[in-house]
């Protein structure tokens, strides 16, 4: 299992598997978060009072919530790859195969 996003939290998805060494956790590090909003836009500030305060305060966000997956990560032995900016699609699609065991 590949688990990217915020919602497949770790405490909640470890009981499910059958062997934890068949899951990964893709976690972005600050800088490829904000790379996705500038690539993706950043619709949900331009619609408030103060658009660059609510872009640092969702960057803030994210990273809080990332940092707390990395411990929980830690914490339940689970692995993680830490996805940032240098990273092309062959290279995650490396890091996968590695962590599964598989190249």
């Amino acid at each position: 299992m590949i688990a990217e996003g915020f919602r497949l939290l770790p405490h909640l998805v470890k009981p499910l598997l059958t062997d934890p060494s068949r899951a990964v956790w893709l976690l972005p590090t600050p800088e490829f978060r904000r790379a996705v909003f500038e690539g993706r836009g950043w619709e949900i500030p331009r619609k408030t009072s103060s658009p660059e305060l609510a872009r640092r305060n969702l960057l803030e966000r994210d990273r809080m919530f990332t940092d707390r997956l990395f411990e929980d990560t830690k914490h339940l032995e689970l692995p993680v790859i830490e996805i940032d900016t240098t990273m092309n699609q062959d290279e995650s699609t490396r890091r996968v195969t590695q962590a599964f065991g598989l190249g």
